[in-house]
């Protein structure tokens, strides 16, 4: 019984820091905003969360309901009764009244209620392990707004520099055809161009009010929109990548989905167990003490004894169980089959991603390096007079920046992801239960 107890305090204790964590965080966001400081926001009770925590705490509170089930019954009895004793009683009083205290607890079940604390507790670890895979897919979810924040700068950047060269361009073929330097078709064609140019920046800046409101969604501030991102650090580009086997591998072991599921699975066939005991023996203690006010020679006032049931028949009650646990297992093996299935495939394709991205990645420092060398060179041609077109170089870098940071992204975003499905993400506060019975 303690440890069912201790397991529902640390419930409690971590429902209240929490609670009380998410009052005393500001619900503005700082400026600039950094990953980190967005990241350290994934545990505060959102509505995913909570949902998770009340499954949690209804798998806590059937646990307490099956440990209760044997615990010791204790109850104060009194009885009043007006009585027509016969004649040959000794007693002759018609008030027969008594009181006194019962106590009954159930010895021994032959392993009836064993495999229904087994049950439980494999379903409280899987509602635990589900509301861990809850908290590190909201931290992905952080990250992925995050980063989709970032670029949408970036994409606003580029389509900001291409509209003021588009309209540069237009304007001076707008003055040229003003002295006959022009015509008419191509002073259109450029203006045509800018429009289409104008309309893409007004969308990015459209994508920068989206990415951010999405954001602030996710951090739970909904009306502290971010101004200001960090770009984030970009050490784990260079991690090196483990083989698809070992990562596989890691996370059959460790991710909590999988984990949630098997857990379901030992509660399945702890439930088979429970069901087929049904029909077990019950062995029985009970004590009374009564006081009487009638002295009769079936009055007793102390009486101790075990009581030993032993069902004869039951019916179809006891198949119907049992034919239903078989189902719930069959299912629940099933899913965990699919799911490591899922999980095998999900890990090859970010391993592969991961590997094309780093390819990706050197292809684009040599862009950025060759546009960034256009670009002084546009540059130093725009001094000289000789080239007007210093724009597009403007254009063709910025193009590149947010290219670059594009493929970082998704490379982080993916070495992310799979450090969750791997379980090699670290998570705080974590939630714990009571020792494996």
């Amino acid at each position: 019984m303690p440890h069912y107890i201790g397991a529902s305090l640390i419930l409690g204790m971590v429902t209240t820091l929490s609670f009380a964590a998410q009052q005393s965080a500001p619900q503005t966001l700082p400026s600039p905003l950094t990953l980190d400081y967005a990241l350290s926001l994934a545990d505060e009770l959102t509505p995913d969360l909570q949902a998770q925590q009340a499954e949690l705490a209804q798998a806590q509170a059937q646990q307490l309901q099956v440990d209760a089930a044997t615990d010791v019954e204790a109850y104060l009895e009194a009885r009043a009764r007006y009585v027509d004793p016969p004649r040959i009683s000794a007693d002759q009083s018609h008030n027969d009244n008594r009181y006194g205290l019962v106590i009954n607890k159930d010895i021994y079940d032959f392993g009836k209620h064993s495999a229904q604390v087994s049950t439980v507790y494999y379903e409280l670890e899987s509602r635990r392990l589900n509301f861990l895979d809850a908290r590190s897919r909201r931290r992905l979810l952080i990250a992925q707004r995050y980063y989709d924040v970032l670029l949408a700068d970036l994409q606003f950047n580029r389509d900001d520099e291409r509209m003021s060269s588009d309209y540069v361009r237009f304007d001076r073929l707008r003055k040229r055809k003003a002295v006959g330097q022009s015509s008419d078709v191509v002073v259109f064609e450029a203006e045509a161009r800018y429009q289409k140019s104008r309309v893409a920046r007004y969308q990015s800046q459209t994508e920068q009010r989206r990415t951010r409101a999405s954001l602030a969604e996710a951090l739970n501030r909904p009306k502290s929109l971010p101004e200001t991102l960090d770009p984030p650090t970009t050490q784990a580009l260079t991690r090196v990548l483990p083989e698809y086997e070992v990562a596989v591998d890691l996370a059959l072991k460790s991710n909590y989905y999988i984990l949630a599921l098997r857990s379901k699975v030992s509660a399945a066939e702890q439930a088979v167990a429970a069901a087929r005991a049904q029909d077990n023996p019950v062995l029985r203690g009970s004590a009374e003490a009564f006081k009487y006010s009638r002295e009769l020679s079936s009055n007793d006032e102390h009486r101790i004894g075990v009581t030993l049931t032993v069902p004869l028949y039951t019916g179809s009650r006891t198949d119907a169980a049992i034919a239903l646990a078989q189902a719930h297992l069959q299912r629940s093996r099933a899913q965990v089959q699919q799911a490591e299935s899922d999980l095998r495939q999900t890990i090859l394709q970010l391993w592969l991603e991961l590997g094309n991205l780093r390819a990706q990645r050197e292809e684009m420092a040599v862009l950025t390096k060759f546009r960034e060398l256009n670009l002084d060179r546009s540059r130093a041609l725009y001094e000289m007079e000789v080239n007007a077109d210093l724009g597009d170089a403007m254009v063709l870098i910025t193009d590149a920046q947010y290219q670059s940071a594009q493929t970082d992204y998704k490379m982080l975003l993916d070495w992310l992801r799979l450090d969750i499905l791997t379980g090699q993400y670290p998570l705080s506060n974590t939630v714990t239960t009571h020792d494996k019975p």
